[in-house]
């Protein structure tokens, strides 16, 4: 803190020395892709080559599973791992140096005390309301991170600022409030109004940008997204240790981090379980699980929070999904359940050893997207119907057979309609959902459905196109990790004789974000004990970004 403050206190020097020249400091932000389909007036009257499907189809059929070549090639600058480049890093000033640009240097009360101009060492300088400081101070919140008080908002109206001041070298604003003929003070951090600054307050430099809006509830893993690159069947697979990713919140950070990019991961070292019983058989997963993000997703049946397949006759009888003889297209999970609520997926190698399969959605879309710009404007705007009924389980949430008439199912209807890829604000893929064999009755209209389906079938064969699938080993105590909005996988290949039980289980997206956002919060305290949770919840994504990014 002493290291932060002597900067503080030379850089403050150095501005007072400059008075009116005060240049805005800016540091290079992560370059991004956005990636947007050609408008639509490009695309009237274009019909999609019927002989499209066809040529990708002789492409799949004819290419052996180990071929990499490709007669078409994904853009470079969208590869990911060996085959393209890296992802470009951030560069990131120093603790201290952001520490000196956001330090307060001058504050002064308006308008009556109504409105506070603060002015920082970068050389920017708001305007805020008085009663958004007040009603945004940590003392309005009690130990539970609730407001103490439904009634202190009727008062905001009477506060006005009897004085202000930078205190610690700039690095705290000690404001008294008025209201009603008695005064409080209260103290803000520097770096927490600097942050809330472009959102809050009105511009008052010349250099200054259009105020930022807060739109949506945001995620701290945006920009990540923003800078995802495709990956290809020579991708390496990220490789993680149970035991560190239990132990240490900075590798949790990295995991996750992972998971949006490339999507992929090994967890090594989970270990066998106990038993193999379902009760039991993916303890090492739950568990794990649970210390790195949080609780699987409970499914609305099911006993346990995982589901078990095993290489036996009587799990077969589970259906198709279950029978680890029945050969599985390419697929991402959850395709049925509207939402598609399992973000992250946990693939389990509770007994034996395998070989498996995955391909990256992302790097499919952009191959459309280059190559077949019309199949590609269909498949994100015209919506698939995936549904089924889900009979798999008893009431008492136990496996049943689905060709047993004298057991009773706990039956329930679902129904998902989306494009099989979906797109986000930008433009850039948000979700890819895609399961041939859970795909419903169809609903297209009569002008659009040959059209579609020749876009839909280039699209089921690219999926199974060697030069985009990665094969790996799949050892007995691993974990098999994919980003289910993202990654497809295919059925894994067990050896004769091999005994295999395999666990999985899955996520949310909204509690992936917001424990990769109590993980950020984390690394920001340590990093500055000033900035504690006092400052650090209760604030949007779009913000904490500011703070965490600069941390």
């Amino acid at each position: 803190m002493m290291m932060i403050r002597e900067e503080t206190r030379a850089l403050i020097g150095q501005w007072r020395a400059r008075v009116g020249a005060r240049p805005t400091t800016a540091f290079p932000a992560a370059p991004t892709t956005a990636m947007v389909a050609p408008p639509r007036s490009q695309q009237a009257g274009r019909r999609f080559a019927t002989s499209a499907a066809k040529q990708q189809q002789r492409t799949v059929l004819s290419t052996t599973v180990s071929s990499t070549t490709s007669s078409g090639k994904i853009p470079e600058g969208l590869l990911f791992g060996s085959g393209g480049v890296a992802a470009p890093t951030m560069q990131r000033p120093s603790v201290e140096a952001v520490a000196a640009l956001h330090s307060l240097v001058a504050c002064e009360p308006i308008n009556g005390g109504k409105q506070l101009v603060l002015e920082f060492a970068d050389g920017s300088k708001y305007q805020v309301h008085t009663s958004w400081l007040k009603d945004s101070s940590p003392s309005n919140r009690g130990p539970d991170f609730y407001r103490t008080s439904a009634a202190d908002v009727w008062k905001l109206r009477d506060f006005s600022i009897a004085s202000a001041k930078p205190t610690e070298e700039g690095q705290q604003l000690e404001v008294r409030f008025k209201t009603q003929g008695k005064s409080q003070t209260d103290r803000f951090e520097a770096q927490w109004l600097h942050a809330f600054a472009p959102f809050v307050g009105k511009p008052l430099y010349p250099s200054a940008k259009a105020a930022e809006v807060v739109r949506g509830t945001g995620s701290l893993l945006k920009p990540l997204h923003r800078s995802r690159k495709a990956w290809k069947s020579d991708v390496e697979m990220p490789v993680f240790d149970a035991a560190e990713l239990a132990a240490s919140e900075d590798a949790q950070v990295k995991f996750l981090e992972n998971m949006v990019d490339p999507g992929i991961a090994l967890v090594t070292g989970v270990g066998q379980p106990e038993q193999l019983e379902r009760e039991f058989a993916g303890k090492p997963m739950e568990d794990l699980v649970f210390t790195i993000i949080g609780k699987l997703n409970q499914h609305p049946v099911r006993s346990t929070t995982y589901g078990v397949m095993r290489k036996t006759a009587e799990s077969a009888k589970q259906g198709a999904d279950y029978d680890m003889s029945n050969p599985l297209s390419m697929h991402t999970d959850h395709s049925v359940y509207q939402g598609t609520p399992g973000y992250l997926q946990f693939l389990y190698q509770a007994e034996g050893s395998v070989t498996s399969k995955v391909c990256d959605g992302l790097a499919l879309a952009e191959y459309v997207r280059e190559h077949h710009p019309d199949a590609f404007r269909l498949l994100t705007t015209v919506e698939m119907t995936h549904s089924s009924r889900n009979t798999l389980y008893s009431r008492e949430g136990a496996p049943r057979s689905v060709y047993d008439q004298s057991s009773s199912p706990a039956p329930f209807e679902l129904v998902h309609t989306h494009p099989i890829i979906q797109l986000d604000e930008d433009g850039l893929v948000e979700k890819v959902v895609q399961s041939e064999t859970k795909r419903g009755v169809c609903a297209l209209s009569y002008d659009v459905y040959n059209e579609f389906m020749e876009a839909y079938e280039l699209w089921t064969q690219l999926c199974e196109d060697p030069r985009f699938i990665k094969h790996f080993d799949w050892p007995e105590g691993t974990m098999v990790v994919t980003n289910n909005y993202r990654t497809l996988h295919g059925r894994a290949s067990v050896p004769p004789g091999m005994a295999r039980t395999m666990c999985f289980g899955y996520v949310t997206k909204i509690l992936v974000e917001n424990r990769y956002r109590l993980l950020k919060q984390g690394q920001a305290e340590k990093k500055n004990p000033e900035m504690d949770s006092r400052w650090l919840t209760r604030i949007p994504n779009q913000v904490l970004e500011k703070l965490t990014t600069s941390a």
